[in-house]
Formats: structure tokens, sequence, C-alpha cells
């Protein structure tokens, strides 16, 4: 197998493990890690609201640990497709978001877990020999809530 057969494979495998590295510096708040992820004109756009530019990205982990207990970003299959330097995807992914609820007036705390099956549609960028994400828009296709059983 020659070099240039193996170029792309490893272009797209890269660009997989991005959005990998993007659910766990999520889920951990790691902004060192999530600030890699973007360039420094790279948007994120949600459903009807107004793109977020970098300086707004880079507060999501954040912003995301301050309503929830905890995430977990399961990502599950990913389309790449390769254009030299620049690449698009799409990319699916159950997200959970643990968070505390009461029964009778704050006396019997429990756990739910409002899930949500998102569908990403990135556009991506080497620079500097790295995959990173220009822009991101983010699709829920449903959501539902459970609740959670503490482990023994």
């Amino acid at each position: 197998m020659s070099t240039d057969s193996v170029a792309p494979m490893l272009d797209e495998f890269a660009i997989c493990k991005l959005s990998h590295r993007y659910a766990q510096a999520l889920d951990r708040n790691d902004q060192v890690a999530w600030a890699a992820l973007f360039t420094a004109d790279a948007v994120i756009e949600s459903g009807n609201s107004k793109p977020r530019g970098y300086s707004e990205i880079m507060r999501i982990p954040v912003d995301q640990l301050k309503r929830y207990k905890k995430t977990l970003h399961s990502v599950t299959t990913q389309v790449i497709t390769l254009s030299g330097d620049t690449a698009l995807g799409e990319v699916y992914c159950t997200a959970y978001h643990i968070y505390e609820d009461f029964h009778q007036n704050g006396r019997f705390p429990f756990d739910l877990s409002h899930n949500f099956l998102i569908r990403y549609e990135d556009a991506y960028r080497r620079v500097d020999g790295q995959w990173m994400f220009t822009r991101r828009r983010i699709s829920t296709e449903a959501r539902f809530v459970h609740q959670i059983i503490p482990v023994a």
C-alpha cells in the first residue's frame, strides 16, 4: 500500500478522533483540550440561535457543567469527505445530561438524565498539521428523559 493511499485514511482517522476529543473535553470541562479543537474563526450553530464565535465556544463546557452534574457524549456514526486540507463531516452522537431533581419539596432527591440524539454537520481544516473544527452545526433529532437508578 502506497503512502498516497494511506494518507487519506490517516486524515479521516484524525478527524474522527477530533470528534472524540470534543466529547471528552466537553464532558470533563478540559479547557486546554477544548481550545485546541477549534480554529480562531470557528463557529458553532444550533437551532435558531445566532452562530457562536470562538470566545463564546470557549464558554460552552463551563456553561454546560453549571446546568448539569455531569454529561457524557457518546460519538457513533461518522462520515468524512476529504478535500485537501479541508473536509466536511456528519457525526452522530447520543448525549446524556445528568441533573438532580426532588420529590416532596426537596426531601427526596433523585437524578434524571436529559438525553439528546444529535447530528453534527461539520467543516474541518488542517492547521499546522492538525485537523480542527471551523464550523459545527448541531441538530437535535430527538430528546428524552430517564430517571437514574443509583449504583449500589
